[in-house]
């Protein structure tokens, strides 16, 4: 990909394809033989003894060659550099600035954890970063230098070698998801005040079970002034199944209500807020786990339901996750049907539901 040159923020010798090259890191790229590999399309990065292999979207392979003593220095910055970048392409359930960033590990096999008022991100040097939104986060447990935190519907995450800075990343940590239950409980409780007493997770969909008492206001705090006929028709669909929640935006956004309504192996999802236009069905399984994983990637996606509808060619900022995120990916795959809300709704959504099984 040739691009504009950027003043270089650094520069490194090294080979390419057995010439002598420099290869300087930029804002935006790393330019190098008159190229400008732009950090967007620098999926994979590659670390082999001196030599550095760059996996590029749609390109073939770069390698970077007898880098030598420069190498660590060169992946260091490299790092420095395109990690923001991908981070807001990959990650854009968060838009807020860092609390702190910690690196977990030494050398190439390191990881960055970078920590927001509502989220971490975990970036490895050589591969795709892994974002948990911290509505995911169950319980964080310490043994020694070992910290590991149990997710709702994903694997835990385990992280070694903080070093001196475990502690300060525990208490970070900690205020944040302290931080973030206040401003859930707040989200529900202006919807109702009696669902101040609601601890449910943010962006995480509860069941009448989970709720008990609190399942009533919570339902029409879902439904809304618009959205009663469908949270209706989506309750008879899905009876004691059907789970519902609200998203706390942060940045000064109104917080988002949203159903989950199973049936089958599929599951219907409902954005009750009032830019929701349509309704997506997807083929997601037919277990509890599997309704847990669809809300695990619309957090993932802060609900913004273009990234998982949006053909290829339109993906515009979207196209980097849906490349490189196997959730998201997953998720697109899984989308049978986009209903929009007009007088055949109801219909079409039974057919689309009922072709499931």
């Amino acid at each position: 990909m040739l691009g504009v040159r950027a003043e270089a923020l650094s520069a490194f010798r090294c080979r390419l394809d057995g010439q002598p090259a420099e290869a300087s890191i930029d804002v935006d790229g790393l330019a190098v033989a008159g190229r400008t590999l732009a950090y967007l399309d620098m999926d994979e990065i590659r670390v082999d003894g001196w030599n550095v292999q760059l996996e590029m979207a749609g390109q073939p392979p770069v390698t970077l060659t007898q880098l030598g003593r420069g190498r660590d220095d060169f992946l260091a910055e490299l790092r420095a550099a395109r990690s923001p970048v991908r981070r807001a392409a990959l990650l854009q359930w968060t838009g807020d600035v860092p609390i702190d960033a910690f690196v977990a590990g030494h050398g190439p096999e390191s990881r960055t954890v970078t920590l927001f008022p509502d989220g971490l991100v975990v970036e490895p040097f050589v591969g795709p970063p892994m974002s948990v939104p911290l509505g995911l986060v169950d319980r964080v447990d310490r043994d020694g230098y070992t910290i590991t935190l149990t997710l709702r519907g994903l694997p835990p995450l385990v992280l070694h070698q903080l070093g001196k800075r475990t502690e300060e990343f525990l208490t970070d940590l900690d205020r944040a998801r302290s931080d973030l239950a206040e401003r859930t409980a707040a989200a529900y409780a202006t919807y109702d005040p009696a669902l101040a007493g609601l601890r449910a997770p943010d962006g995480w969909a509860v069941t009448i079970e989970d709720a008990g008492p609190n399942w009533e206001p919570l339902r029409s705090a879902v439904a809304g002034q618009s959205r009663a006929t469908e949270v209706d028709v989506l309750d008879g669909i899905a009876g004691d199944r059907l789970r519902l929640g609200i998203k706390a935006v942060t940045g000064g956004s109104e917080p988002l209500p949203f159903a989950l309504a199973p049936a089958g192996d599929r599951v219907a999802v409902e954005g009750t807020d009032t830019d929701a236009r349509a309704t997506y069905v997807f083929a997601a399984g037919a277990g509890e786990a599997d309704v847990d994983r669809l809300n695990v990637v619309l957090l993932l996606v802060s609900f913004r339901r273009e990234a998982l509808y949006l053909p290829d060619d339109e993906l515009g900022r979207w196209a980097v996750a849906a490349r490189t995120l196997d959730v998201v990916r997953w998720a697109r795959a899984a989308l049978v049907a986009r209903i929009v809300h007009d007088e055949k709704w109801e219909v079409n959504l039974q057919a689309a539901l009922r072709s499931g099984g």
